[in-house]
């Protein structure tokens, strides 16, 4: 029986999977589209045919993600599409490889979110299940050194949550994970443009938006056209939304991120503190590299802001684990 070795991040938006010897070999959305309910829904596609289908599918038929907040809803929808994600990456089923994974969880889940996890990956066909903190993998993507006494403070801003964790000799001193991510700036979104210009969009059409004009500079000009739908007379019209209207919903969200980095800083001892401040923040994920981004978290936190633009985050630092299992097992008997 051969073996495959795979580190996995179920994501709220996105779904990565970094295999043993081959790298990063599937990204793709945490989406899947079903006609019916019950015992006779049908599954009519998995992560990017899934993704297409949003807004433009025929009645019963809806594009859901069974990871909301970073946590496993739905544990039945959440099997098939890791079971059609792990067929991408293991096409060859005929010698039914045993498949061990290493699997990224967000900061806080709990025993009963963590069995969830572990029983859908055995539902999909996987043999073994090692759970670990995607932050802790996010910081050894980084190429943080984490095997000393000095706290680092590391913060991932996704699609789903946020992850606040200060991190020093391979464990978590304080963290969190926050349920504010580029979800939640997309509803806000959506909800503005349903009170200003009494309009219906979609969440795809939210995204563009935010990702066209959304800033975290105050005076920051830029516009962009998007069709809506009106919510009187169900027409199509055409919208013009500037940045300036989008920036007090980046600011609401971003200033919670950073009260609640405060927080999680201010908890930990004086010597942890003072290592962070004089070292500063690392600061990663999908939702970091808006405009004046790095500006606002450094005047926010009065400290230095190192942010990663790259994303070789979690899933490399999974990945670099199962390529090293001594330190893998180092991290795991840390934690």
């Amino acid at each position: 029986m051969s073996n495959v070795y795979l580190a996995i991040k179920m994501g709220s938006t996105t779904t990565t999977i970094f295999r043993q010897g081959d790298g990063l070999v599937l990204k793709e959305p945490s989406l899947i589209a079903v006609a019916g309910s019950g015992v006779k829904k049908e599954i009519r596609a998995i992560g990017y045919a899934a993704e297409e289908m949003q807004g433009r599918t025929a009645n019963g038929i809806s594009v859901v993600s069974p990871i909301v907040d970073g946590i496993i809803n739905n544990s039945e929808l959440a099997t098939i599409m890791l079971r059609g994600f792990i067929k991408k990456v293991c096409p060859d089923r005929l010698f039914k490889p045993s498949i061990r994974v290493l699997l990224c969880v967000p900061l806080g889940v709990t025993l009963q979110e963590k069995k969830i996890f572990q029983r859908v990956c055995y539902s999909a066909g996987i043999t073994d299940v090692t759970i670990m903190p995607a932050i802790l993998c996010n910081a050894i993507g980084l190429d943080l050194d984490i095997d000393n006494k000095y706290g680092k403070l590391i913060v991932n801003i996704g699609g789903g949550c946020t992850n606040i964790a200060v991190v020093a000799q391979n464990t978590i001193i304080n963290g969190i994970s926050l349920n504010v991510g580029g979800r939640k700036i997309n509803s806000a979104i959506e909800q503005y443009v349903r009170e200003k210009y009494n309009a219906i969009i979609s969440n795809a059409t939210a995204e563009k938006i935010k990702q066209d004009v959304a800033s975290l500079i105050e005076t920051y000009a830029s516009t962009t056209d998007f069709e809506a739908l009106d919510s009187n007379t169900n027409d199509t019209k055409l919208i013009t939304i500037s940045s300036s209207e989008i920036y007090p919903i980046m600011e609401y969200y971003y200033s919670k991120i950073c009260n609640a980095i405060e927080t999680v800083v201010n908890s930990c001892s004086p010597d942890i503190i003072s290592d962070i401040y004089k070292d500063g923040g690392y600061f990663s994920g999908s939702q970091i590299t808006f405009p004046g981004t790095e500006k606002f978290l450094k005047q926010k936190l009065g400290m230095t802001i190192h942010v990663n633009e790259i994303q070789k985050t979690d899933i490399w630092g999974a990945g670099k684990l199962i390529e090293n299992p001594l330190w893998l097992k180092k991290i795991v008997l840390a934690n």
